[in-house]
């Protein structure tokens, strides 16, 4: 994965928030809560809300491009179901933006000729064809996701299998492994988590027990240690089994200070814990995007989830030495920072 464009930026943006200031460097847009399947630890679809019209979008990406941006993430809800995504990827692609896209794949292969356009798709796939069908609630999911993720690698475009762990698929992740092997991407895994967001619960026979977690975690350290696709770093999975399941990891949250969240209507939020966190001087259509980022609270002592992807960029943002040369061995080998 080649670096972003723009390093010196990016550096003096890190450094600005070293002495307390705030840059969005990483932003993630939710386009739609709306989603064509159902996974059974998912609350956000249970969320009802507008949508922001195309031009809004488009002006909100070329704000936040003014504002120092480099990593653009389009997620939902399922963001192939929104018909202007091709278009929001276009002018992704115009502001230099590292473009991701978080799917659980079933409608890629349809769209790939405006998908290849992307940098890093995420695809969620929690399971062997029957399990992650079942997860889904729906019959052929799995291939599709397939076909999507080989059309994508096939365009050159880099992919990553994400897996929620939870009760069902916890004897499952060698399978989950022999699939990244087979398809030459990495599995990364991030555990289900309790939430009522949207109003909604996910099952407690969902979330693993913290002995299961132990020994899920410590046979993802043993494979990542033999050179296996696990896609999370070291501390993170770490992190992950001294915490589990009380309030997790120590490392201070940069969430509304290097990192945030849109959600469909427009409001700015710090991170996918707080969707729900939606005030009005934070909506962005209304306020202007600038105001909405700079609005947000401190949250830096927030310990509040297990998600992979905010808790990876505050682990490496602890600036702890081994994190530092981990993420430079990677970055030089071309290779996602928390590989």
């Amino acid at each position: 994965m080649p670096l972003p464009n723009h390093p010196f930026q990016i550096a003096n943006s890190l450094a600005k928030a070293r002495l307390g200031g705030r840059t969005p460097l990483k932003v993630t847009h939710l386009l739609t809560y709306a989603c064509n399947v159902e996974c059974g630890f998912c609350t956000r679809i249970h969320i009802p809300s507008e949508t922001m019209e195309p031009h809004q979008v488009l002006a909100m990406m070329d704000s936040f491009a003014r504002l120092g941006t480099r990593w653009w993430v389009f997620n939902g809800g399922e963001p192939t179901l929104v018909k202007p995504l091709g278009q929001y990827i276009e002018r992704a692609r115009s502001l230099e933006f590292h473009a991701t896209m978080v799917t659980n794949g079933t409608g890629v292969a349809a769209r790939i000729d405006e998908l290849k356009r992307l940098d890093l798709v995420i695809c969620s796939i929690h399971g062997p064809r029957d399990t992650h069908d079942r997860t889904l609630g729906r019959e052929g999911a799995f291939d599709e996701a397939m076909r999507g993720v080989r059309m994508l690698r096939d365009e050159g475009v880099e992919v990553c299998l994400l897996c929620v762990l939870n009760e069902r698929n916890r004897d499952l992740l060698d399978a989950m492994l022999c699939l990244g092997e087979e398809l030459g991407v990495g599995v990364a895994f991030q555990p289900v988590v309790e939430t009522q967001l949207g109003g909604a619960q996910v099952p407690l026979d969902l979330v693993p027990r913290q002995t299961a977690m132990t020994d899920a975690v410590n046979w993802l350290l043993e494979q990542k240690m033999a050179d296996r696709p696990v896609s999370c770093s070291r501390a993170y999975l770490e992190a992950l089994m001294d915490s589990w399941p009380n309030r997790p990891f120590g490392a201070n949250c940069w969430a509304g200070r290097l990192f945030c969240e849109v959600t469909p209507e427009g409001f700015v939020v710090p991170c996918c814990s707080e969707e729900e966190y939606t005030f009005a001087r934070c909506h962005g259509p209304t306020v202007g995007w600038e105001r909405a980022f700079l609005a947000l609270p401190d949250r830096s002592e927030c310990r509040s989830c297990w998600f992979k992807g905010p808790q990876e960029i505050n682990l490496l943002l602890s600036m702890q030495p081994s994190h530092l040369k981990r993420a430079a061995t990677n970055a030089a080998r071309g290779r996602l920072l928390w590989d």
